[in-house]
């Protein structure tokens, strides 16, 4: 045993381990089985209609599952820079005051967070215009 923990305490670490760990994994793989059986339903129920229209010589239209995708539009792009840049800044905004109020350099490097959001917005410009010479 543990020196300096009882019965007690080896049980309430037990509890908070499965509460923080065990669960959520188990949701996670639960998630997972579901997603992957309805995936293989699907796959299933559309090599049966296949099969069916074989037997029936009946052609199926090449969309009939959604096979063609619509385009996306460049200005989603776009808009979707405005907003990670405007969340990265803000996030960067937000801890920078905070230590600067507070005077503590920890809450700059917390700033640095905002870099993610703020790098993935410049990534959607990037595509945007390329997507602007394609399109020229």
């Amino acid at each position: 045993m543990i020196e300096g923990l009882g019965i007690t305490e080896i049980g309430i670490v037990g509890i908070i381990f499965t509460t923080l760990f065990a669960v959520p994994v188990a949701g996670l793989v639960l998630i997972a089985y579901f997603f992957a059986r309805s995936i293989r339903r699907r796959n299933e129920l559309k090599a049966e209609i296949y099969s069916k229209a074989l037997e029936k010589g009946v052609a199926l239209p090449p969309n009939v599952f959604g096979g063609e995708k619509k385009s996306k539009n460049p200005q989603q792009a776009f808009n979707a820079g405005v907003i990670c840049l405007a969340i990265g800044l803000g996030i960067a905004l937000t801890f920078a005051l905070t230590g600067w109020i507070i005077g503590q350099k920890e809450a700059f490097v917390a700033a640095a967070f905002g870099l993610i959001p703020m790098l993935t917005g410049l990534a959607c410009f990037v595509i945007y215009r390329y997507s602007q010479k394609a399109a020229a």
